[in-house]
Order: structure tokens, then C-alpha cells, then sequence
């Protein structure tokens, strides 16, 4: 993608580069410091309209501003949702939402760069991001009606997303908006949750969504076979959710004194390195690597976090067959890859 640096692009960048002089200000200790956080995020969310409105008076629209100016909002809008949930303004799960769904956004803008396809910001985009940028002036200087605006954004922020979706199926087709990445993408956006309830010791809800996670993992499966909806994105998003959710899993675990440290980054170092691999084959050799043994340490992973989270008394000999497993799915991905690269020398 070209970059040009005119006038509208320039101003985004430097809204990217005072970011962290907003998260500054909200961290340290300094009169007034709230007033001059809401000023500051307020003149950048206002310099969001300028670098848009140059760009269509002076004919400067560029793919490169198309993708940036979305993903420096997300950044600003973001960091101020971060910083006022630890200070308590914010209820988690409203950041979580509103997260979430401009990770999902970013990485799906990122994923069709290759392809020469970008899809502006729309209307309803637009008003989702007028909404968050005033609810959180109101959350920072505490008027009493913050909360309700902040609902307000989460519900537009979910309208737009949904919105979202549909333009990219009708510019893709089924390659990137289609069941199976449907139930995919719903087993990530329910990892946050769990690990919610699991880390507040709401046990019996996090097994629930535990459960629901796991099995759906077969379900996407299943329906991309059925439906012949099987691709390439599908199948890498696939095991990224998987790696991500057993990963996270595990730092709860660890954090919650279910499973001691260095147990946990025993097994999570196959984890990481079989993901590298992955992401590695598939960007040198285009090919997605498949692995029976992977397939069975996964499913094995899935159970021996359920044992540890219900604290058997056996869950000893379920750690060790997990970290059994995932060697050798490590080792399994390793012969894969090498004779990937024995065919293409």
C-alpha cells in the first residue's frame, strides 16, 4: 500500500503520537489532571474530522488514510477504555465489548491488505465513534450521565460491527464472512468472559462458557466440511483461537495457583512455537499445516484444564500426559515443516 504523506495523514500520525501523552496524564498524580485528560482526548477525537474533511476538500484520500485514520481512533478509544477500567469508571465487560470489536475489525482490515481490498469507515462507524469519544468525556469528568452513555456505545458499537460483517461478505463473498468463522469468532469473543467469571471465582459460569468454547471448537469444523466453506483464513483463525484460549487458560490457571508456573510455561512454550511454525509455513510455502497428533493434544489440553479447574485429585497424571502431548504435537509440526522444505529445495 502507498503511503503518501500529505496533510491528512500526517495529522493522523500525529494523533498516534500523543496517545501516550493522553494514557500519561491519566496515570500520574497531577491537579486537574482529569479536566486536561477529557481536553486532550477531546482535541484529538475533533482532529479525527479535520484530517477526514482536508482529505476530501483537497482530493488527498489515500488506501493508506482509509486504513490508519480507523485504526488510530481504535488506538485512542482503546487506551482511554484500558485506563478507566482499572480506575473503576468503566464496567469491564462495556471495554471488553467495545474492544473486542475493533480488534475484530483491525485484524480483518489487515487480513484483506493484500487483496487491495479496503472498506471506509460508514456512517454508522462514524456515529459509533462520535458516541465513545462522548461517553468517555463524560466518564472522565464524572457526569452522571456517562453510564448510560457508555451503553449507548456499546450498543452502536455492536450495530456497526454487525453492519461491518455484512458489507465484507458482500465485497468477499463466504471467503472471510461465513458460519464457520461465525462460530470461530464467537468462541473468541467468549474466552473474555470466562476469564472473567473463572478470575472472580464464579466457578460454575465459567465452566459453563468453558464448555460451550470447547465443544463449538468441533462445530466449526463440522460445518466448514458440511457447508464446503473450508478456508485458508478459516483454518488459521481456527488455531489461533485455539492457541489463544488454551494460553490465556493457562495464565489463569497459573495466576489462580490451579497449576504452578513452571508447569504452565512448560507447557506453554509448544504452545507458542507450534504457532510460529504455523504462521511461518504459511507465509513462506502458502501451505496450512495439519497435525493428528495437534488435533489430540489440543482436545487432551481442553480436558486437563477442565480437571485442573475442578481441582481432581488424579490432575497430576492429566499434566503430564499434557505436556507429553504437546511435545509431541511440537515434534509432529517440526517433521511436517521440514518436509515442506524438503519438497520445495
Amino acid at each position: 500500500m502507498e503511503f503518501k504523506f500529505n496533510i491528512p495523514n500526517k495529522i493522523t500520525l500525529i494523533r498516534i503520537s500523543l496517545i501516550p501523552l493522553f494514557a500519561f496524564v491519566l496515570i500520574v498524580d497531577i491537579p486537574y489532571k482529569n479536566y486536561l485528560a477529557a481536553f486532550i482526548f477531546a482535541m484529538l477525537s475533533i482532529s479525527d474530522f479535520f484530517d477526514g474533511y482536508i482529505a476530501r476538500k483537497k482530493k488527498q484520500i489515500t488506501d493508506f488514510g482509509k486504513l490508519i485514520d480507523p485504526i488510530a481512533d481504535k488506538l485512542l478509544i482503546g487506551t482511554a477504555l484500558i485506563v478507566l477500567v482499572a480506575r473503576g469508571t468503566v464496567d469491564l465487560w462495556m471495554a471488553a465489548v467495545i474492544i473486542l470489536r475493533e480488534f475484530i475489525v483491525t485484524a480483518i482490515r489487515i487480513y484483506l491488505l493484500p487483496s487491495k481490498i479496503v472498506v471506509p469507515a460508514s456512517n454508522f462507524g462514524k456515529a459509533k465513534t462520535v458516541v465513545q469519544s462522548l461517553a468517555i468525556v463524560a466518564a472522565l469528568l464524572s457526569i452522571p450521565f456517562s453510564r448510560h452513555a457508555m451503553l449507548a456505545a456499546v450498543l452502536l458499537t455492536l450495530i456497526s460491527g454487525l453492519e461491518y460483517l455484512v458489507r465484507i461478505r458482500k465485497l468477499t463473498g463466504s471467503r472471510i464472512v461465513n458460519l464457520p468463522n461465525l462460530i470461530t469468532l464467537a468462541r473468541f469473543i467468549l474466552i473474555m468472559p470466562f476469564l472473567y467469571y473463572f478470575l472472580s471465582s464464579q466457578i460454575n459460569i465459567s465452566l459453563v462458557l468453558f464448555a460451550v468454547i470447547t465443544l463449538s471448537d468441533k462445530l466449526d469444523g463440522i460445518s466448514a466440511r458440511m457447508m464446503r466453506q473450508m478456508t485458508e483464513l478459516g483454518s488459521a483463525f481456527d488455531s489461533f483461537t485455539d492457541g489463544f484460549f488454551l494460553a490465556s487458560t493457562l495464565a489463569a490457571l497459573i495466576y489462580t495457583n490451579h497449576l504452578s508456573l513452571n508447569t504452565g510455561l512448560a507447557i506453554m512454550v509448544p504452545i507458542l512455537i507450534i504457532g510460529m511454525i504455523k504462521i511461518y509455513a504459511m507465509k513462506k510455502y502458502s501451505k496450512i499445516i495439519i497435525s493428528t497428533v495437534s488435533k489430540i493434544a489440543v482436545g487432551f489440553g481442553y480436558l486437563t484444564s477442565f480437571v485442573l479447574m475442578i481441582d481432581f485429585a488424579y490432575k497430576g497424571i492429566f499434566v503430564v500426559a499434557a505436556l507429553a502431548l504437546a511435545y509431541l504435537a511440537l515434534l509432529s509440526f517440526m517433521l511436517h515443516l521440514y518436509t515442506i522444505r524438503a519438497e520445495k529445495t
